[in-house]
Parts: structure tokens; C-alpha cells; sequence
């Protein structure tokens, strides 16, 4: 009689008519936990900067970790090897680069102070080259008194930040100490990390978490080591092309094209921009211009149709104005880093989601064959 007194008891109150503690919804425990990490990620900004470099570089050395491991080598001695490996190899290209890019880097610095009356001059020599073969154009150029002054506050707007970077020097070599730092650690105790993660999640929910994680090593695995790849290609290209056209400075504005690669949409074009205009003002004509602006086309071209499928391949299935929003809010919220991190980021978000969600129709009894695309997903997909 007591028994089914007490299971009559509405939910929530004991058998002595006691309420008791009843957990909240799991929904509320998910958004709690995301505006902490949220919270989190705003107030500590650089250092969250620093453990997502830290994490992409850890991502770029991971398969020579996995080959190490295969060979029976112990993961912390492979990653140990494997970072004063990499140390060597940048120290020699070091040896190798930097006298190179050292008087590059001097020749720039030295002509700097007049780079206004030089990109003046240049413009003034194309405007005339348009004019006497088109009369007509002269109309659609403004004054050159008008012209000049835009032009020299663009150029003093741009670099009134140039102090403000010096002051960041600092915190540059300080990255550069600590990104290689966290990312050892990281790669030498991550599976330990996981595994500790793993014994605390409730058995019905480690199925669906290890698919999740595959998911997630998956998609930011592969994209951020082919992004690191097509970058270098680029790069490579852009200076052995500038290098055969005479352009000065081949190395920087190859790095640089290289560089701004990784940034979708606009790191083309920023560095094509930067080597047409250094074309402009070294060549003082169309010509040259014309065979840089090609080159970039080219490099383009064989960037979209050859080198991104063989390195990202469809690591990353956004929508374009998906993948466009994504960019400019991660550029809004880390700089030039968001903008990298932005697409893996939504595409790990999109792709794990409908995971979740096909895992929850799958337990529902809810999810069905397609009839073109046969058995449904099944719950381990690991």
C-alpha cells in the first residue's frame, strides 16, 4: 500500500510530501555552458587567440605524430623528435631566407619616405600612356593637385597604426614562444585529455560524443593542413612568377600572397592588389601591369581547379553567403586569425549538428532509408 502511495507521488515529491531536487532540462544546462564559454572567450581574448593557433598547429603536425606512432614509436617521444625536427628545418631556411629577405627588407624600408611622389609619378605616367592612346579618357582622371592630396591622406591614415605595431613586438615574440609551447603540450597529452573526458560522460552519450569528435578532428584536421599547403603553393608561385617578371621584392610579396591566401575571397585579391601596385610604381606603365594582373589570374585558376581539391578537397561544404558571414564575423571578433578559423569553425558547427541530429532520429526510430542513398546512418560512425 505504501509502494503505490509513494509511486502516485507527482514527480518531483517524496513519499513524505517533500519536494525534492529535480535537475534542470538539459537545454538550459547547454545555453548556461555556452554564455560562460562565451563569457570566457570575450574577456580573455588573447589568450584564447593563442590556445587556437596553438591548437591549428597542433592540427598541422598531427599526421607526422600518427606516421611516428604506426612504427611503434611512443607518442611522446615522436612528438619530442618531431618538434626539434621541425626547429632544424626552420632554423636552415632561416640561414637560407633571411639574408635575402633582409635586403629586401631594407630596400623597401629605404624608398619608403617617398613611396607618395613615387606612386604619384607612376600614376601620372599611366594616365598620360591612357591619354595618348585615348584622348577621351582624359576627362574621367581628376586633377593631379586633388589626386595628390587623397592620396598622401590615404598613405597617412594608413600608417598612423605603424607605432602602434612596433609596440606589439613584443607580444609577437612572446606568441612565438608560447604558441609552440601549447601546442606540444597538446599534442603530447591530448589523448589523454580525451580519455579523461571520455570517463566522465554518461555511457549513452559516448557513442554519439567519439562520432562527434571524429567529425570535428575530421573537418579541422584536413582543412586547416590543406589551407597550410595551398598557402605555401601559392605563396611559392606568386614569388617564382614576380621573381621571372623582374618584380622587386619577389620573396615578401610571395610570402605575402601566400599569407593572405588563407583568408577566402579577400586574401586573393589582397595579394595581387599589393603586387600590382608594386609593379605600378617600380614599371611606371600598363605593360608590366597587365603581366602581374595575369599572373594572380593564373595562380587563381590553378588554385581552384588543381590545388584546393587535392589539398582541402570537400573538407568544407558552406553555403557561399554562409561562408562570406562567417569570415566577416570572424574577422570582427580575432582579426586576420577569426577570419582563418571562421569557416572550419561553422562548418564543424553545421556538420555536428546534423550529426546530433540524424543520431537523434536514428534513436527515435524516426530516421528511414532514402530511396536513392539505401541504409540510414548508423549510430557509430567513427
Amino acid at each position: 500500500m505504501v509502494g503505490k502511495r509513494i509511486a502516485q507521488t507527482p514527480q518531483g515529491i517524496g513519499p513524505l510530501g517533500k519536494r525534492r531536487f529535480a535537475p534542470p532540462p538539459s537545454s538550459i544546462i547547454w545555453a548556461v555552458a555556452i554564455a560562460l564559454a562565451a563569457l570566457i572567450i570575450y574577456v580573455s581574448g588573447e589568450l584564447v587567440l593563442l590556445m587556437i593557433l596553438s591548437g591549428m598547429v597542433a592540427y598541422l603536425v598531427n599526421p607526422l605524430v600518427r606516421r611516428a606512432e604506426s612504427v611503434a614509436i611512443r607518442r611522446g617521444v615522436a612528438v619530442t623528435a618531431i618538434f626539434l625536427g621541425l626547429a632544424t628545418v626552420l632554423l636552415a631556411a632561416a640561414y637560407l631566407l633571411v639574408p635575402r629577405l633582409r635586403a629586401e627588407v631594407n630596400a623597401l624600408s629605404s624608398s619608403f619616405p617617398s613611396i607618395t611622389q613615387r606612386l604619384d609619378e607612376a600614376i601620372d605616367a599611366v594616365q598620360q600612356e591612357i591619354t595618348s592612346e585615348y584622348p577621351a579618357a582624359h576627362r574621367l582622371f581628376p586633377a593631379r593637385e586633388a589626386r595628390y592630396d587623397r592620396l598622401n591622406a590615404f598613405i597617412e591614415e594608413q600608417t598612423a597604426n605603424l607605432p602602434n605595431l612596433v609596440s606589439y613586438l613584443a607580444t609577437i615574440v612572446l606568441a612565438g614562444v608560447l604558441i609552440p609551447f601549447f601546442s606540444y603540450f597538446l599534442l603530447r597529452d591530448s589523448r589523454k585529455m580525451i580519455q579523461s573526458l571520455m570517463d566522465r560522460l554518461p555511457p549513452a552519450h559516448i557513442e554519439t560524443s567519439v562520432a562527434v569528435w571524429c567529425e570535428i578532428e575530421r573537418i579541422i584536421g584536413r582543412y586547416l593542413r590543406g589551407l597550410a599547403m595551398d598557402g605555401m603553393v601559392i605563396g611559392t608561385a606568386a614569388a617564382l612568377g614576380l621573381w621571372i617578371l623582374g618584380v622587386n621584392y619577389p620573396l615578401l610579396l610571395g610570402g605575402f600572397s601566400g599569407l593572405a591566401n588563407v583568408v577566402p575571397y579577400l586574401g586573393p585579391v589582397l595579394g595581387g592588389g599589393v603586387a600590382m601596385l608594386t609593379a605600378l610604381i617600380q614599371f611606371k606603365s600598363l605593360a608590366p601591369l597587365a603581366k602581374v594582373l595575369m599572373l594572380y589570374l593564373s595562380i587563381k585558376l590553378l588554385d581552384d581547379v588543381v590545388i584546393q581539391p587535392t589539398t582541402i578537397g570537400h573538407s568544407v561544404h558552406l553555403h557561399p553567403m554562409l561562408l562570406i558571414a562567417s569570415v566577416i564575423v570572424g574577422g570582427h571578433a580575432f582579426g586576420l586569425i577569426g577570419m582563418i578559423v571562421a569557416v572550419p569553425a561553422v562548418t564543424v558547427l553545421q556538420e555536428v549538428t546534423k550529426l546530433l541530429l540524424e543520431r537523434r532520429r536514428y534513436r527515435t526510430g524516426t530516421l528511414v532509408a532514402h530511396p536513392k542513398r539505401g541504409i540510414p546512418i548508423q549510430p557509430f560512425v567513427c
